[in-house]
């Protein structure tokens, strides 16, 4: 879930994967394989995004966060 929760934040501040990764001095190739579920980053990293967004840990993390609702926002 922190996956597409990280793709939804991410597409409602007009991010690209690139961006965001600059932002946290990250590589692209690290925030793609967040979004893919196929790692998830060191709680310190966690924190970052948590804090960058505005969020909780608890939000991000959270598998009942609305995505196509928020997703349908962001393309307004």
């Amino acid at each position: 879930m922190f996956g597409m929760n990280l793709k939804t934040l991410r597409a409602e501040n007009n991010l690209t994967q690139k961006n965001l990764a600059e932002k946290l001095l990250v590589s692209r190739q690290a925030v793609c394989m967040w979004e893919r579920g196929a790692r998830i980053p060191r709680i310190r990293v966690l924190t970052q995004i948590a804090s960058f967004f505005g969020v909780s840990l608890d939000h991000i993390m959270n598998a009942d966060y609305p995505h196509e609702e928020m997703l349908k926002k962001s393309d307004k």
